[in-house]
């Protein structure tokens, strides 16, 4: 059984250094893993059938000799039959360079043939890691519950896949959804796949979001009996802070990397309203009860001291995080959330709270932008 992260998001990929970072932070756990397959970087998904350039295979070859094993992952996006060659090629050039596994991905592709397709990818990968005694992981078209429903000949896919594929290798398993709330399906996805699915989490995803971050402590998600791969935040020192709640969730000794600094306090409240896509955290969920009841005019002391302690430490939070490696991609939504709170106070310092609030966001400066109102349904 494997544990680590999955760079598998949509948006930029890693740097070499932050990779080395992660691979660092999960090196205390068992069996620990980093599973390279950023969507983004072209020569692993649109340009894949092109080689890395000397520099840059040099970048992942260095990240293979880390801590942790690290899994090297094509994505043939609109391949043909006839070009397994060139994933092979690139496939085992990562197997001499040191990766300590193999994976071919089929997600998120436009291809809807049902079992023909399965059988066309299973064909192809086969073809591809002929020959290869690494552990092999493949992700399939239909990846999770909600697909059955949503795509014609779902069933009959995987059907197929687990019919075709090799015993010893395993298929990635989102969850009930893409973004799944809950992993309570594990038995029904085994019976779909054909065997143990290895676990491709999207709990701390951001990357079908607008400006956030999730934090959530991981205890009680993650099982040892399964192969578990976090898919992070593409910011990377939410990514980093996934990484601690990755292990504490396993049962490392909780240990604050140095890297996220000084300013603790600052993430804890960046925690309790960046924690989950459905809710805050615990204690957010009463601070939002208790502004909410302030802007109506109840409590409005009690709210304002919270506020008069809380401004000042995200202050000295935004502050310190383009100091942080990657701060900058997470410093706008460290800055949403100060701003708000700001908002806030100043509209408690009034005599008409709920006016003095609809004034500083929609009136005088409106908030979001006119597409972002429209998807949200304010329009």
């Amino acid at each position: 059984m494997y544990h680590g992260i999955v760079e598998g998001y949509y948006g930029k990929p890693f740097t070499e250094k932050q990779r080395k970072i992660l691979i660092d932070e999960l090196s205390p756990l068992k069996n620990s893993a980093y599973f390279y397959a950023p969507k983004d970087d072209p020569r692993h998904r649109l340009l894949w059938r092109e080689s890395y350039p000397r520099e840059e295979w040099l970048s992942l070859q260095r990240c293979m000799k880390g801590a942790a094993s690290f899994f090297f992952s094509v994505s043939p996006w609109k391949f043909q039959d006839h070009q397994w060659p060139v994933a092979r090629e690139k496939l085992f050039r990562a197997a001499d360079s040191g990766a300590a596994g193999l994976s071919i991905l089929f997600d998120d592709v436009p291809d809807k043939s049902a079992g023909k397709l399965a059988e066309r990818q299973i064909h192809f990968a086969m073809s591809a890691l002929e020959g290869t005694d690494l552990p092999v992981i493949l992700c399939p078209s239909v990846y999770c519950g909600e697909f059955l429903d949503r795509f014609a000949g779902a069933e009959e896919y995987l059907r197929v896949w687990r019919e075709m594929i090799p015993a010893e290798w395993g298929s990635f398993w989102t969850g009930p959804m893409v973004v799944s709330e809950e992993l309570s399906d594990l038995r029904l996805a085994e019976e779909l796949l054909g065997g143990k699915p290895v676990i491709w989490d999207n709990i701390l995803a951001t990357d079908y979001c607008l400006r956030r971050v999730y934090l959530a402590g991981l205890n009680g998600r993650i099982s040892e009996d399964y192969s578990w791969f976090i898919n992070p935040s593409e910011i990377f020192p939410a990514a980093l802070h996934g990484a601690m709640e990755l292990k504490a969730a396993l049962g490392q000794e909780r240990e604050w990397p140095d890297l996220l600094g000084k300013h603790s306090r600052g993430w804890e409240l960046m925690q309790e309203f960046h924690y989950l896509p459905w809710r805050d955290g615990e204690t957010g969920g009463e601070i939002l009860a208790r502004l909410s009841g302030a802007i109506n005019g109840n409590g409005v002391e009690d709210a304002l001291a919270w506020l008069n302690e809380a401004v000042p430490e995200m202050t000295a939070f935004v502050e310190s995080v383009p100091l942080l490696e990657g701060g900058w991609e997470l410093l706008p939504v460290a800055r949403d959330l100060y701003r708000s709170l700001s908002i806030i106070r100043r509209a408690l310092e009034t005599d008409d709270p709920a006016a003095s609030l609809h004034y500083f966001m929609h009136t005088r400066l409106p908030y979001e932008n006119s597409v972002a109102a429209l998807a949200a349904g304010k329009h």
